[in-house]
């Protein structure tokens, strides 16, 4: 799906399709290279100890962000190569990772993992024997091993994953609105930077490193979110600029 919206949108911008190909390829392989090594880094406690699990991949353990920061540097090596412009190339597959954000989390919500903190809310889920949250509760004490299910817990993965289909739409709502190349692909950062934030207040994790009250992911989504924002308003800026020295908009 991802793909095939990129392709459609880059055919769009008069971007050769072999090389809108080449440019992906080169970020699926460096967007699951940077996905494991920052979720490496992220539990870093348990791999220290551990080091040898590093290299079990069939076990899962990658990070959204460590994909979108993986497959943002492969991309760029690939099209500074190729001399395509790198803005327009972002937004063109932003709607593109964000209904892989809807498809990926209703994976981790079916596989158990990422899951959250206890509640007692209508929607909350129980999840069986072996799961990730079965496995947290047994571990800290708060079931017993002969219990079938977990106790109720925050769908997070569900939650995460309904930003993603709405991100997807804003973002093909804005893509026919834009003033400057990029606007897409920052304004997707400083959204998803900032729901990860909040969501992340009901996520539960058996190794969660944190600053004080905050996770290591909630203090670089907002360094990402801060980040998106000023190259937000350094691209709106720059197209100010051009507007008054042609004198009619770009």
């Amino acid at each position: 799906m991802g793909i095939y919206l990129s392709v459609k949108a880059a055919k769009q911008q008069g971007i050769d399709v072999q090389k809108t190909l080449n440019a992906l390829l080169f970020a699926f392989i460096f967007g699951i290279a940077g996905a494991r090594i920052y979720f490496i880094i992220q539990h870093s406690q348990f791999f220290i100890v551990k080091p040898l699990e590093i290299f079990t991949l069939w076990k899962g353990g990658f990070s959204s962000f460590g994909a979108i920061i993986g497959s943002s540097i492969g991309a760029v090596f690939y099209l500074k190569k190729a001399k395509i412009n790198i803005w327009k190339f972002a937004d063109c597959c932003a709607p593109s990772i964000a209904i892989g954000i809807f498809f990926t989390r209703i994976g981790c919500f079916m596989n158990g993992c990422c899951f959250g903190k206890l509640s007692d809310l209508p929607w909350s889920v129980r999840f069986p024997q072996g799961s990730g949250p079965f496995m947290f509760q047994l571990y800290y004490g708060k079931i017993l091993p002969t219990e079938i299910l977990s106790l109720p817990v925050h769908p997070v993965q569900l939650y995460e994953s309904l930003v993603g289909i709405l991100l997807f739409i804003v973002l093909i709502y804005f893509s026919k609105r834009k003033k400057a190349d990029g606007q897409l692909f920052l304004g997707f950062l400083i959204l998803y930077s900032v729901s990860r934030f909040f969501i992340e207040f009901y996520r539960e994790d058996f190794n969660k490193n944190s600053v004080g009250v905050l996770s290591y992911i909630q203090v670089f989504s907002l360094f990402i979110a801060l980040t998106g924002i000023v190259g937000y308003y350094l691209l709106i800026r720059k197209e100010k600029e051009q507007i008054n020295s042609t004198g009619k908009e770009i």
